[in-house]
């Protein structure tokens, strides 16, 4: 028999203690409780370090910890304490801990995809010894219900993508529409939100078709057409654009008709919102070195200077410069805009404070900008395209491209907690509207964690087929 020491029994309630203590913390900053990381002192030693705990409370303080805002010195010393453990026990874990601990040092649960993470883990309760069955009865019915619903949209959304004709008239183009609700719907699976996902599909779909044929179709006369076009909203102004374009540019005005119809007298108002900001994000980018109206401003000077960037391969001195216009043109604000135009709990208070310079919004749009040019500047710079954020931090540190990265993950990181720290804050906002950033913001690391997959779609394939195809049995 075991003898109970006072040491044993200190360190079995210092063990429940934190792994208590974590799970409270994680809780309730998750929904925007802004408790303090002071609790977390208890945990050490003299010294500052951290006591040694088993493997489970270490997962649940790495949890913990990287709910962390900026400045948060102790949860820093705690990512720093679990992982290394974490690391060093990888190796002597056995299946399903090895799996879970893995997965937390690639992608720490409060960054995850939400469907995804639900979807991944009925399977892994289902091993569990101690698993409710009715509960997991009850899992499974309802990932496939929404899964029927999510086809439906999915089917939707395709049957307009294919009206375009892209695979014929705009052979250019990315056919990306099932990766793009993909992307969207990992935003909000909630059943309520549906036309949200429709609406946000169909516009980021659009921002590609425009993207591609600005970086690699269009020549710059063709793109001022397209966007004097787009500035006058009119289908009298048709017969001005290329042949190419005449399709796309009446769609698009029959989509947001379409929009305003479905919303209603009631609702209609807030498709003028994302009109401006489309108009703003997608197709100003393309005048360049010209005179205009006055209430197109800074958006307007800022996507003027990308394409001199571009046209003259000029690299921005700091990235502070750089960031000023890039994280416009990166278009958060757009599809976050697209998303809050299909829900019901949603008034022109938030469609203003969308239009605004808010801290939330600045941060998310760096955390795009930094995550996307990590991502993707080895493919866009073999090609003819603007400096990215990485040269012109190579530029202003005078650093190798590696170096830099490393730097730029370490911004990325930043701006996350700046998120985080906002998300926190900002009550004079639905609940529903930061999580909605937040929540576009995972879906950006998720795309982008190894590579371009939304470029490089075959990297998510299996993954859309389990959450669109595959039912849980």
């Amino acid at each position: 028999m075991a003898t109970v020491t006072n040491e044993n029994v200190d360190r079995e309630i210092m063990r429940h203690g934190r792994k208590l203590v974590s799970l409270r913390f994680y809780l309730l900053r998750k929904n925007r409780y802004d408790v303090s990381s002071d609790v977390f002192n208890k945990f050490q030693d003299k010294q500052g370090d951290f006591f040694q705990s088993d493997t489970n409370s270490l997962l649940s303080l790495y949890s913990a910890a990287h709910m962390r805002t900026k400045g948060e010195k102790v949860l820093d010393k705690a990512i720093y304490f679990t992982k290394k453990h974490l690391l060093g026990a990888l190796e002597h874990l056995e299946s399903p801990c090895v799996e879970e601990v893995y997965f937390a040092l690639l992608t720490p649960p409060f960054r995850r995809v939400r469907i995804l993470e639900a979807r991944s883990y009925i399977p892994c309760y289902e091993k569990e010894p101690t698993r409710n069955e009715a509960i997991l009865e009850l899992a499974k019915l309802n990932f496939n219900i929404l899964q029927l619903l999510f086809c439906g949209e999915l089917k939707e959304v395709t049957l307009w993508w294919q009206k375009l004709k892209v695979g014929s008239n705009l052979s250019f183009v990315r056919d990306r529409i099932v990766e793009t609700y993909f992307w969207i719907n990992g935003t909000s699976y909630n059943h309520k939100y549906s036309y949200s996902r429709i609406i946000a599909t169909k516009i980021t779909a659009f921002m590609t078709i425009i993207d591609d044929i600005l970086d690699t179709y269009g020549s710059t006369e063709e793109s001022m057409q397209l966007a004097e076009a787009i500035n006058r909203w009119d289908e009298g102004v048709v017969d001005v654009l290329p042949e190419y374009m005449k399709d796309v540019y009446l769609y698009l005005l029959e989509t947001f008709r379409s929009f305003e119809e479905h919303l209603g007298p009631g609702k209609s108002y807030r498709v003028v919102y994302l009109k401006e900001s489309a108009i703003s994000v997608n197709v100003l980018i393309f005048f360049m070195k010209t005179i205009f109206p006055s209430k197109f401003k800074k958006l307007v000077q800022a996507y003027s200077a990308e394409l001199k960037w571009r046209d003259e391969k000029y690299v921005p001195k700091k990235i502070s410069e750089h960031l000023e216009v890039s994280t416009i043109s990166i278009g958060t604000s757009v599809v976050a805009c697209a998303f809050f135009v299909g829900m019901d709990n949603i008034n022109a208070d938030t469609f203003n404070w969308l239009s605004s310079k808010t801290k939330l919004l600045k941060s998310f749009a760096i955390f795009v900008r930094l995550t996307n040019d990590m991502a993707s500047t080895q493919r866009e710079q073999q090609g003819v395209h603007c400096a990215s954020t990485i040269q012109s931090y190579m530029k202003e540190h005078e650093m190798t491209k590696d170096d830099a990265c490393e730097k730029i993950k370490e911004l990325i990181e930043n701006s996350w907690e700046d998120m985080l720290k906002h998300y926190l804050e900002l009550i004079e906002q639905p609940m529903v509207v930061p999580q909605i950033i937040l929540e576009l913001s995972r879906t950006v690391d998720n795309m982008y964690k190894h590579t371009d997959a939304y470029t490089n779609s075959k990297t998510i394939k299996d993954t859309i087929r389990m959450l669109f195809i595959d039912p849980m049995e």
